[in-house]
């Protein structure tokens, strides 16, 4: 990163501090006295014991219901851009930089089945080859890639393209507040698809897709000069021509995950996931917050924790990252629907790993896959031994913990480079954990009721003491006052 770039998109002219940005933001939800006094401190950039920063997932609400259009968001995002360049992350964070070889994609592709790792091949050979129309797979859809094997994307699949290491075309980068590294991804990438040729790019991902339309082009300036789709899009489409053929009515009571950067692009994928289903006989119940004021998957939890004072400490991040993800899968349990319709890959995976280890009983799906089904083809449903599969590279990475340095600085990505392989000593333990989660020993009745009483009693005493925290720091301030 250059230290000298500066990313200013909070527009401090135009805000009036009327503080609906976190009074209505779902994870914060803050009495408007409180949320004045928080915005405040934000833009005097006073973050100490800030309460915004301690909880913020990054999801984005805040700049959707901002009535003046000041982008509060980038407050956020300018504190972790601050943070990360003086101190660096904490080692955990390696899990998402795909040009470490700790990272998620590296690692899991350790427990991937012959089949699934042939098309990862076969989707990054395909970028080395122009051609106008293309399907992006998106990074977090590569770590299930198995969701692509489906006669219903026959006309696409000689289009697909993807590389884990285009890291969601600077997505999480710029999430996390490493905003110089996801321009200059943003820059890489539009210098790659204009090589290609791209006219037409349909995408797996809102992530992605939102990059293009929305984040890189308003945010940084970065314009591209194709046409995105959605992939729900064009399956929204076939339905509604005939060319899928829906020969089974489905008769399910479904509610809709809306995941974060579907509130980008106008909002079109919520109206697009609710249509499909609909259309092929689902009834939708909703979750109490939804749309525009979705909660995340849970999978950005982690974010605070890269930058507060416990941040050298994964399993803070680790209890995050379960107690956010729970609070989203529980929402969804108490509609009393039969399944979870999760639009994005990276939350279905994600909401999946809280499902195994809660013993939920809530199904989860794609909207493809229930398409598939009513089109009468059986989906290659792996989601639950993929989660046990990321369970067991998340627990290699937190026993590597004690014996690694606490902080490290991110290197840039290549975006055309290849993954670093796993090293030995991490691939043995990976696969010797995968088959201890897949065992007889993990996968009978009385193991995974105990492991859910454990998780569930880890999220409850973790709340407890989250919630004691906020007391303590409104208490203070009330006492300053």
């Amino acid at each position: 990163m250059n230290p000298t770039t500066t990313f200013r998109s909070f527009r401090e002219d135009l805000c009036d501090r009327c503080g609906i940005c976190l009074g209505r933001c779902p994870v914060l939800e803050l009495p408007e006295g409180e949320a004045k006094r928080e915005i405040e401190k934000l833009i005097r950039g006073d973050t100490d014991a800030s309460l915004v920063l301690q909880r913020c997932v990054t999801c984005n609400a805040c700049d959707f219901v901002c009535p003046r259009h000041a982008n509060p968001y980038g407050l956020v995002l300018e504190h972790h851009n601050r943070t990360g360049r003086s101190k660096g992350l904490p080692y955990i964070a390696k899990f998402i930089f795909p040009n470490e070889p700790e990272n998620m994609w590296t690692t899991t592709r350790v427990l991937m089945a012959e089949d699934e790792l042939s098309l990862l091949h076969s989707w990054e050979e395909n970028l080395k080859h122009p051609r106008k129309e293309a399907l992006l797979t998106g990074f977090y859809n590569n770590l299930m890639p198995y969701i692509a094997q489906t006669s219903l994307l026959d006309d696409l699949k000689p289009s697909i393209i993807g590389s884990d290491c285009m890291f969601g075309i600077g997505e999480d980068a710029y999430r996390i507040g490493f905003l110089e590294e996801a321009g200059r991804l943003g820059r890489l990438a539009k210098q790659k698809f204009s090589e290609m040729g791209i006219e037409k790019m349909y995408c797996f991902m809102v992530v992605e897709a939102s990059m293009f339309t929305d984040v890189l082009p308003e945010k940084f300036g970065i314009d591209f000069d194709f046409e995105v789709e959605l992939l729900d899009s064009w399956i929204l489409d076939r339905l509604k021509s005939g060319k899928i053929p829906a020969r089974n009515r489905l008769d399910m009571k479904v509610t809709v995950h809306d995941n974060c950067c579907g509130r980008y692009m106008d909002g079109i994928l919520q109206d697009t996931s609710r249509e499909i289903v609909e259309r092929i006989g689902c009834t939708v119940v909703e979750m109490e917050h939804t749309r525009g004021n979705a909660l995340c998957c849970g999978w950005a939890g982690t974010v605070p924790t890269l930058f507060g004072p416990t941040s050298g400490n994964p399993f803070h991040t680790l209890l995050n990252l379960l107690q956010s993800l729970y609070l989203r899968l529980q929402e969804a349990e108490a509609t009393g629907a039969d399944a979870l319709v999760v639009p994005c890959p990276g939350c279905c995976a994600f909401l999946s790993l809280i499902k195994v280890l809660t013993n939920s009983r809530m199904d989860i799906y794609l909207p493809l896959e229930l398409v598939q089904i009513a089109a009468g083809e059986t989906p290659i449903h792996r989601h639950e031994e993929r989660a046990w599969d990321i369970l067991a590279v998340t627990t290699n990475l937190m026993l590597k913990w004690p014996f690694s340095p606490r902080r490290f600085f991110p290197r840039p990505v290549d975006i055309e480079g290849p993954l670093p392989e796993a090293g030995q000593g991490d691939a043995r333990r990976i696969r010797l954990l995968g088959r201890l989660y897949h065992s007889v020993l993990a996968q009978n009745r009385i193991s995974r009721r105990i492991i859910a009483f454990a998780v569930k009693a880890l999220i409850t005493r973790y709340r407890a003491y989250l919630e004691k925290k906020r007391r303590t720091i409104t208490g203070t301030r009330a006492h300053c006052r």
